[in-house]
């Protein structure tokens, strides 16, 4: 039974993959964003999914355990973006350094790079998710190995695929932000997930749907903190150079009003409202806050890459949804089953 509902992953990766790759081809023009855009989004959610798992393990969290064996099932999710990162590769010309690329900025180096970067978690997700099965007492050391291969990999994202694209603008703090906010988005998976399976059997998934609620109120004051050091390193360190990223969002009104709304996605509604043990205990306000937080990450996502690159609207959607489409069947398969 394992075995076949392990080729319906399979096969369900492979079919999505195709669509990702005919959707990008026939409907992107060559300078767009549109792909990055979805795969900046869904690595994070993807990966930080399997992260969690991870970082519960080597922390002797229980809390996860009703469903850990479901989360671990998205890991041949993260073999989609290291294909799709391939494909993308035909959009460089979005990347201003590809007029005087230099040894780290080359283009076959980049994609490379990227896609090793890509593969790796999967590689060592592969590995823990057997190792988790089978029952074998070092999974710890493949949860902290792709632990390690996480955080290089959302590094990478945020230095390669969005930093780059205000080449030479430098920002240190970035590749600790994205993977903590990776992180933020797969609790906030979880939480949305714990809340349908809870609703379908209280007494087996009490544990999660308890837990991820305060999980998801931590990470946000932790992602407050994280976005007001970049900003005060930027006053502290009397470093005006940096401003220009922020001055090209912030100038243009409907990005600075977006920028106000992830603000309050991210930090201000979990944090708040989750003081309350009635929010905290309701199914429908615990899915509905974390569908405000993956709001929240896409669309700074999005004003991350707006301004510096072309983002075509319909193969935006298009692509958003066919990452989204293995999360939902995965999921709905599970709701079916009780």
């Amino acid at each position: 039974m394992r075995r076949m509902r392990n080729r319906l992953v399979w096969l369900l990766v492979l079919g999505v993959m195709i669509l990702i790759v005919s959707a990008d081809v026939i409907l992107s023009p060559k300078r767009d964003a549109s792909l990055l855009l979805a795969l900046l989004f869904w690595s994070a959610v993807g990966q930080g999914i399997i992260a969690l798992v991870a970082v519960s393990d080597l922390s002797r969290g229980r809390w996860l355990d009703p469903a850990k064996d479901f989360l671990l099932q998205y890991y041949p999710l993260l073999l989609i973006f290291p294909v799709s990162f391939l494909v993308f590769s035909r959009h460089l010309d979005i990347y201003p350094w590809l007029q005087e690329p230099n040894r780290w900025l080359d283009p076959g180096f980049f994609i490379w790079r990227n896609v090793t970067v890509l593969f790796l978690p999967f590689l060592a997700a592969f590995f823990y998710e057997r190792r988790v099965r089978s029952g074998g007492s070092n999974s710890g050391k493949w949860a902290v190995l792709y632990l390690a291969t996480f955080v290089v990999s959302q590094s990478f994202a945020a230095f390669d695929w969005a930093m780059s694209l205000e080449y030479p603008w430098i920002d240190t703090l970035m590749g600790g932000y994205f993977f903590v906010e990776a992180l933020y988005g797969g609790i906030a998976f979880a939480a949305i997930a714990g809340s349908i399976l809870f609703w379908r059997d209280k007494k087996k998934y009490s544990s999660i749907f308890n837990d991820t609620p305060v999980m998801l109120m931590g990470f946000a004051l932790l992602w407050a903190g994280l976005f007001f050091s970049q900003y005060l390193v930027i006053w502290y360190g009397n470093i005006p150079e940096e401003v220009s990223f922020l001055e090209k969002r912030l100038s243009v009104p409907v990005l600075s009003y977006l920028g106000v709304y992830v603000l309050i996605s991210l930090f201000v509604i979990p944090f708040i409202l989750f003081i309350s043990r009635r929010v905290k205990s309701s199914v429908p306000a615990v899915s509905m806050i974390s569908a405000i937080i993956f709001s929240g990450l896409f669309v700074e996502r999005f004003i991350i890459l707006k301004p510096a690159a072309p983002v075509a609207t319909i193969p935006a959607i298009i692509l958003f949804i066919l990452f989204s489409i293995p999360y939902t069947i995965l999921l709905s398969r599970r709701l079916a089953k009780g």
